[in-house]
């Protein structure tokens, strides 16, 4: 049996942390207490009681109840909790309030600030590589841009980088992923490779479970992978695709990789630039699928090409031949544009082919 044809594992964290170790949680505490008191006190006004009494007790006498700071005394991996300091104006000495805020916390209602609710963050699947701290870090997220503080993100996440323990950083980049090097390394590139793989396989898989939709977007926009900068490169495109269609392969699925035909009418028929003579030099990449090769007979059988259209779905059929013709399990488009003209816009095209492939995945590449 080819080794494209083997069940390939998905990475793994087996044994990602539960939760937080002391010097974990001490090492949190005192970053968030020392560097941002101010968001600590936004999360004690948008998500604990104390906020719409704040609004309620001056809403006819302004200053009549002010939260004068908040304190982070623990953090788990699914709350934190506050100590909050409150004024009030009939009394002459300040409170602590103890409050507890969950990391899936909504907007108390009525508290002011205008804040909005956002969507909370998906839980982590069974398999997947993020840790406890991960989802911690991607849930205060959700609540730093609830609280208009969206530039804390960015330090929450070197934060969870830190204190994570080696050999179980994520989301951390190498060192020598010099990206303003043009064209890339081989090696750069394939980092990027291997991440888009993995996530379109993850993708597919959640889609078969119902727990996403079956209609997906791939987008990757590392510098020779941006049509709007001189970096571009079309073969970085081709070598993606080709990725994330053998690693798709690897777990029996059949793809069918489209690029968009010629559209318009007349003498104004054409592709976008961007796409022109794609079709062609996919298939005449080295995909490793000759006699002896690593991916011997993976072309044609478990991946094909075709363009954009329901013409371009197969099903499960018998041939002239009384051979059986497996079905497409997976579509992937490579970037699909619209044209300028008469008969140009990719849309319907698209539409017919989501409705032919029924519940099968479809993934758009940027």
């Amino acid at each position: 049996e080819q080794p494209w044809r083997q069940s390939a594992l998905l990475a793994t964290t087996k044994d990602a942390i539960s939760g937080f170790d002391a010097k974990q949680a001490d090492f949190t505490i005192g970053y968030l207490n020392k560097h941002h008191g101010d968001l600590l006190t936004s999360f004690a006004i948008a998500f604990s009681e104390l906020g719409a009494e704040m609004a309620k007790r001056n809403r006819y006498s302004g200053g009549s109840y002010k939260i004068l700071d908040a304190t982070l005394i623990e953090v788990s991996p699914d709350t934190i909790s506050l100590d909050v300091t409150v004024k009030e104006r009939e009394k002459k000495e300040s409170s602590v309030e103890r409050v507890e805020c969950s990391l899936d916390a909504t907007v108390v209602k009525g508290a002011p600030g205008g804040f909005k609710d956002l969507p909370l963050i998906p839980p982590a699947q069974e398999g997947a590589s993020a840790s406890s701290i991960d989802q911690f870090i991607r849930r205060m997220n959700r609540l730093c841009v609830m609280v208009k503080q969206p530039s804390v993100t960015g330090k929450l996440t070197q934060l969870g980088l830190q204190i994570q323990p080696d050999g179980k950083r994520v989301g951390l980049v190498k060192e020598n992923l010099f990206l303003n090097q043009v064209p890339h390394n081989r090696f750069v590139r394939q980092y990027f490779y291997d991440m888009a793989a993995s996530a379109a396989l993850e993708a597919v898989i959640s889609s078969s479970e119902g727990k996403i939709a079956n209609r997906m977007k791939l987008q990757t926009m590392f510098p020779e992978m941006n049509p709007g900068m001189d970096s571009y490169r079309i073969g970085t495109l081709l070598e993606l695709t080709r990725q994330v269609a053998i690693h798709l392969a690897e777990q029996n699925l059949r793809c069918r990789i489209c690029v968009q035909q010629s559209l318009g009418v007349g003498i104004f028929t054409g592709t976008p630039k961007q796409l022109n003579g794609v079709a062609t030099l996919l298939q005449r990449m080295d995909w490793q699928a000759g006699e002896g090769e690593e991916n011997e007979g993976i072309l044609g059988e478990y991946i094909r090409f075709g363009a954009i259209g329901k013409d371009h779905v197969m099903n499960k059929h018998t041939d002239r031949d009384g051979n059986t013709i497996e079905q497409d399990d997976v579509f992937i488009i490579v970037c699909p544009q619209n044209m300028v003209g008469l008969e140009s816009s990719i849309i319907p095209y698209l539409q017919e082919m989501a409705e032919a492939a029924g519940d099968r995945p479809v993934i758009l590449i940027n």
